[in-house]
């Protein structure tokens, strides 16, 4: 299944490493609202290093004396960066004694609880406003100038808001194992595991990188035509553009609406207009089998922006003489984008995370 999907800056020239240490990837969650003090949730604001997101919430659940499908998050974190993220303990009383977790991790594992507090609400899947990233790349090779270029456009225009190649795993074996799973369509009605799920997710999201891509090759994924509908990146209600408006005319200017592209589901051509429609029914056509074994699992309708303009975005390129060029950079993206996305445009990225550790899975 192809992986190459097309640029929209064309393809850079110049190369970094990426992750030489976790320190190198920094993601802070951005919750979007203040916890209440009170409530029968115990939220934790939890520094971690080394550490599986699931995994650090089975430890947190045990130290609790909770069962673990009393925890939550938001969203799973690479576990080779160093991430702030929020967790959610369901339990009413006492506030929980979590002390002794940071001790049940030696380095480079790490694990710190910064604060504790309540809310009267659970923290659900994807409950959060966006993340911020703070990364460093080494190694760098490749002109100054283009570097440069790539940053302005990237920051005054954006990139295709692709499904990481996290997603699809490592030599890209969820997608090997989803099509397993889809090919027969579904059997039965029993409940998906999370490994099942993230199989399913990674090719539905293969689906619309190929969407995607095509309107990239095309140059028209940043356009907002008639009939398209429009996601605000504010997270605010979306909605179909009846006709142009000076008003919305200037958001999609500035990079606060951007058009989406349907997730695969059952009527999902309706999710857009009907010039993008036809387009990716021709392009879909190719995988008719996938597609409609897909479909069999019943996804509800939900679609993804086909931009991403990073917000609060700051860089220094920094250069001694004697060692290779480092450029550190910092942005934000509403949640469910990727960094690896904006990486991307930038540069041919070495991850030197996977020459020491070998995931199957891991999401921002």
């Amino acid at each position: 299944m192809n992986t190459d999907w097309h640029y929209a800056w064309t393809a850079p020239h110049a190369r970094a490493d990426l992750k030489t240490f976790a320190s190198d990837f920094l993601v802070e969650e951005i919750l979007g609202f203040e916890p209440e003090g009170k409530g029968e949730f115990v939220y934790l604001w939890v520094e971690k290093q080394g550490v599986n997101t699931d995994y650090l919430a089975k430890r947190l659940a045990q130290a609790a004396d909770i069962s673990p499908n009393r925890v939550t998050y938001a969203g799973v974190k690479d576990r080779h960066a160093c991430t702030r993220q929020w967790f959610c303990l369901h339990m009413t009383g006492h506030a929980p004694d979590l002390s002794e977790i940071e001790q049940v991790f030696r380095e480079p594992e790490m694990v710190r609880v910064l604060s504790q507090t309540r809310h009267s609400k659970k923290l659900k899947t994807g409950g959060l406003q966006g993340n911020r990233f703070v990364l460093r790349l080494r190694n760098i090779q490749g002109e100054r100038s283009e570097i440069e270029q790539r940053l302005s456009l990237i920051e005054r225009f954006g990139v295709p808001n692709y499904y990481g190649e996290q997603r699809f795993g490592i030599q890209g074996n969820n997608l090997v194992n989803g099509y397993k799973l889809v090919m027969p369509g579904r059997k039965g009605t029993h409940k998906l595991n999370k490994t099942q799920s993230f199989w399913l997710s990674a090719i539905r999201s293969w689906f619309f990188n190929e969407a995607l891509s095509q309107f990239v090759e095309r140059g028209s994924w940043d356009t907002l035509s008639v009939g398209d509908i429009a996601q605000p990146r504010d997270g605010a209600q979306s909605f179909r553009i009846k006709e142009h408006s000076l008003d919305n005319l200037l958001r999609h200017r500035n990079g606060e609406i951007s058009p989406v592209l349907p997730l695969i589901s059952d009527g999902w051509p309706m999710g857009t207009n009907l010039e993008r429609a036809k387009a990716m029914t021709e392009l879909y056509a190719e995988q008719s089998e996938l597609l409609e074994g897909l479909i069999s699992f019943d996804f509800s309708r939900d679609s993804r922006a086909t931009r991403i303009v990073p917000t609060n975005m700051a860089w220094e390129l920094l250069s001694n003489g004697k060692e290779p060029d480092q450029l550190v950079l910092q942005f934000e993206l509403p949640k469910g984008a990727f960094a690896t996305s904006v990486l991307r445009e930038l540069f041919t990225i070495n991850d030197r995370s996977q020459e020491k550790h070998n995931e199957t899975t891991s999401f921002e």
